[in-house]
């Protein structure tokens, strides 16, 4: 069964996004907790999809690890056991993709972080061709295991982002109603740009931007940049409010669709997930 792929990807001051490929050879990837939630969008977008009976896999490309603890999971061990960055280095077979996938719950499964992950990019330098592909070799040999797939990378635009945007079809953003989401957004378009003319890779889908942490009533000056948001080429198709209920699901290891399923920020992540054309308008029964 195809999958469909995403990267989300975000960027602080220097970057930001989300990028998604499986299923209808649809990419998407996230980047890390930070300027955007990246790391909120990844999870809980994973949790609705999940709950909505899709095969999810999120893969945590950041060292940091904020979508791992944020389900409280276990890091992978590089000195005990196959990581996400050894298989991306020294490559592995299905078998050995498989073993770095552990289940949280029913049809979500996550590829933890490793600490490996922080000098990836700097190894990922000096290999010789094909650098920017990497994930795409590790990740491709789980296509046939899960309906979606969500990359959370760290909000850096370096060779690590370039292979979750290399893998990915479609491109999620998520923003914070701040300028410098803004020049973080003018600077990932600049960066797919280069990627796509340099590495001659197909350009990805812009589903859209997800804004996050939204604190009602604006100031005069938030106002300006929400206004200012919604005014770039590329479309809103969700608006996510500050709730206390986010922080308390993440305490508990739990997705929003597990910990409170009927509330409004639940929802909101539902009508992000049909508006980005990930679930149908009416869900299946």
């Amino acid at each position: 069964m195809p999958s469909l792929r995403c990267a989300v990807v975000t960027v602080d001051r220097s970057c930001g996004g989300t990028v998604c490929r499986y299923g209808d050879d649809e990419r998407r990837a996230a980047e890390p907790e930070g300027r955007g939630a990246k790391t909120t969008t990844t999870l809980h977008l994973g949790g609705t999809l999940a709950a909505a009976g899709r095969k999810t896999l999120l893969v945590d490309l950041d060292g940091q690890g904020n979508l791992t603890t944020g389900l409280k999971l276990d890091r992978l061990d590089p000195k005990a056991e196959l990581t996400l960055a050894s298989a991306m280095l020294d490559g592995c077979d299905r078998e050995q993709a498989r073993s770095l996938v552990r289940q949280h719950s029913e049809n979500l499964f996550v590829i933890p972080s490793a600490l490996d992950l922080f000098t990836l990019p700097r190894k990922l330098y000096s290999v010789r061709g094909g650098a920017e592909h990497r994930l795409s070799w590790v990740l491709e040999l789980l296509e046939d295991d899960f309906d979606h797939c969500l990359v959370d990378c760290r909000p850096a635009l370096e060779v690590d982002t370039d292979n979750a945007l290399t893998w990915a079809t479609d491109v999620l953003i998520p923003v914070d109603v701040d300028e410098f989401s803004i020049e973080a957004l003018e600077l990932l378009l600049g960066q797919v740009h280069t990627l796509v003319t340099d590495a001659r890779v197909a350009p990805p889908r812009y589903r859209g931007l997800v804004i996050n942490k939204i604190d009602r009533p604006f100031s005069g000056f938030h106002q300006k940049v929400y206004d200012a948001i919604h005014q770039l080429p590329l479309p809103v198709v969700g608006e996510i409010p500050m709730r206390t209920a986010v922080a308390e699901a993440k305490n508990k290891g739990l997705t929003i669709a597990q910990y409170e399923p009927k509330s409004d920020v639940a929802r909101m992540f539902r009508d992000l997930a049909v508006k980005a054309g990930y679930l149908p308008e009416t869900p299946s029964s």
